[in-house]
């Protein structure tokens, strides 16, 4: 019998919406979901030596709506405060930069980002799913010994390119909304070029745009990369722990791994069975920590 999906999908001419989005993608017109200047600035700030506690909080200070939520997720469980933190100042000196940096990127997206009209649910499902990767992501990294500089980021921006391609549609008056879930393959096939377009143009680290643009695959090296391996291993283990970018009956989200890829990422980072273990466990306690977070 056919399904809810497969009857939507009949009134989505595909091949139509594809050729559109690669196409937009492809323009120099373009222009990426809006990431509040703040968040960019700060990003940039990260990395240079002489930045001051105070020129970062004063910065942040300029947008208080994204203050306000980088204060409520720096004090939350995810980031384990030893004492309250009152303060923006105090959420630099107690995170230190980068940390903060990854904090008000996370605050940006949720906040910014992955808000499109008509496709609430869709939305929160994927803020939640990158949430989970990114902290994942991190997580790994401990367990496995490696140290990646934008593993956070990586993590919580690979599925960008999801969020520009509805908000590409919302935009675009010949297409009225279509269903999520009838959209089909399309997003699938667009996706990932889409998050390296949106993360190129947000003048993100070259990495996070290499990593982003290929995060369902080891690396186009002749050796897997490493965060990438990273990514595949944490997106696996996010849904098994029910944050899936995608829910049950979509088949818009990003795809399910090709076959093996999953133990070939475990393998390239020379993760065992008891480590993959205990970073399942994590990934199930950082579900609980967002939850309490949100």
């Amino acid at each position: 019998m056919e399904n809810r999906a497969t009857r939507l999908e009949g009134r989505c001419d595909r091949s139509e919406v594809h050729v559109r989005l690669l196409r937009l993608f492809a323009s120099p017109s373009y222009h990426p979901p809006v990431l509040p200047q703040v968040a960019l600035q700060i990003a940039q700030l990260a990395h240079r030596p002489t930045v001051t506690f105070d020129d970062v909080a004063a910065l942040l200070e300029q947008d208080p709506i994204l203050a306000a939520k980088v204060l409520s997720l720096a004090q939350s469980a995810l980031y384990a405060p030893r004492s309250p933190i009152r303060t923006l100042r105090q959420a630099v000196v107690r995170l230190g930069l980068k940390t903060l940096r990854d904090v008000v990127l996370e605050a940006s997206v949720t906040l910014r980002v992955f808000r499109v009209p008509g496709y609430d649910t869709a939305m929160e499902r994927l803020a939640r799913h990158s949430s989970v990767t990114a902290h994942l992501m991190r997580a790994l990294c401990r367990r496995s010994s490696l140290e990646a500089e934008h593993a956070f980021l990586c993590g919580l921006l690979h599925d960008v390119g999801i969020a520009a391609c509805l908000l590409a549609l919302c935009d675009d008056p010949r297409a009225g909304t279509v269903p999520f879930e009838a959209l089909g393959g399309v997003i699938e096939e667009v996706h990932e070029e889409a998050s390296g377009v949106v993360t190129r143009l947000w003048n993100l680290p070259a990495e996070i745009q290499r990593v982003v643009a290929s995060h369902h695959g080891l690396g186009g090296g002749s050796a897997p990369d490493p965060v990438n391996a990273l990514l595949v291993v944490a997106e696996h283990l996010a849904g098994e722990v029910g944050a899936a970018a995608s829910g049950p009956g979509d088949r818009s989200g990003a795809p399910a791994a090709p076959p093996g890829l999953f133990e070939a990422a475990c393998g390239a980072l020379r993760l065992d069975l008891a480590t993959v273990a205990a970073a399942r466990d994590e990934a199930a306690e950082i579900m609980g920590k967002l939850a309490s977070a949100a």
